[in-house]
């Protein structure tokens, strides 16, 4: 499998930026987050002791996780660690992990292991699918989103940028090598904008800026905003697409 070389400094610096316009402005994370929580509501297991979190960001999920169970132990990871105290305030049982989870040892016998919307920032995704195999339990549950290939397809079009997301299909065999697949579905979001620039601003107001490519001047946002106007220019406005992938799946036995 090809791997990325992404940037984690730069990541992180534009989701420390977007701390205070996060939630307001990310709808659609916030909407892949409920239906994370609705689709696992929907599995037998209803109790987990112990959960880790994996790209918390500002506790999107986390708060919709605590609306409808509750854990003994729950982890709370991102790389941004002034989540910490935004964390703090929505259960006391939450212990935050600052850092980069793929170069971290994760902690063992976890009952759940969710995620949203963050997997495709990682650099070598089917390594760190077996050091999640190996830290849940034997009946632990893996719950997860990230994006496909479609995701912000109209950036990759006028700017040749973006990151190496994975075909739903190529998720599904990295995942089967190690997990039983219980649920999996990908639906395409598209959300209008009144010109490009708005489009690059709410991409800045979500944190995601972490896009590879280099710092744009005046002239790069005219051919930006011109390119863009004229491939995808709407009476509704201009697109920008959201692909998200969501998996549910449970730990193969492995000799």
């Amino acid at each position: 499998m090809k791997h990325q070389n992404i940037n984690k400094d730069k990541v992180q610096k534009g989701f420390v930026k977007s701390i205070e316009t996060y939630r307001k402005h990310a709808i659609v994370q916030e909407a892949i987050a409920s239906r994370l929580i609705n689709e696992l509501l929907r599995q037998p297991k209803k109790h987990f002791p112990r959960v880790l979190e994996i790209g918390c960001g500002p506790a999107v999920l986390t708060e919709k996780f605590f609306q409808k169970f509750n854990a003994d132990l729950y982890y709370a990871n991102d790389i941004v660690k002034e989540y910490a105290n935004i964390l703090k305030s929505i259960h006391s049982d939450i212990q935050f992990l600052g850092g980069d989870i793929e170069a971290m040892e994760l902690p063992q016998n976890m009952n759940l292991i969710i995620s949203s919307s963050t997997f495709q920032w990682f650099n070598n995704l089917d390594e760190f699918l077996t050091k999640i195999h190996k830290a849940l339990q034997v009946d632990g549950l893996l719950v997860f989103s990230t994006f496909g290939p479609d995701n912000f397809r109209e950036i990759r079009e006028v700017n040749g940028k973006g990151l190496n997301y994975l075909s739903f299909g190529k998720l599904e065999r990295l995942l089967s090598e190690k997990f039983e697949i219980l649920w999996s579905d990908k639906e395409t979001i598209t959300r209008f904008f009144s010109n490009p620039l708005g489009v690059l601003a709410h991409m800045k107001q979500t944190g995601v800026n972490g896009i590879p490519g280099k710092a744009w001047t005046k002239t790069d946002l005219k051919n930006f905003n011109e390119d863009y106007q004229d491939l995808f220019g709407t009476d509704l406005g201009v697109p920008l697409t959201y692909q998200p992938l969501y998996f549910i799946a449970k730990p193969k036995k492995i000799h």
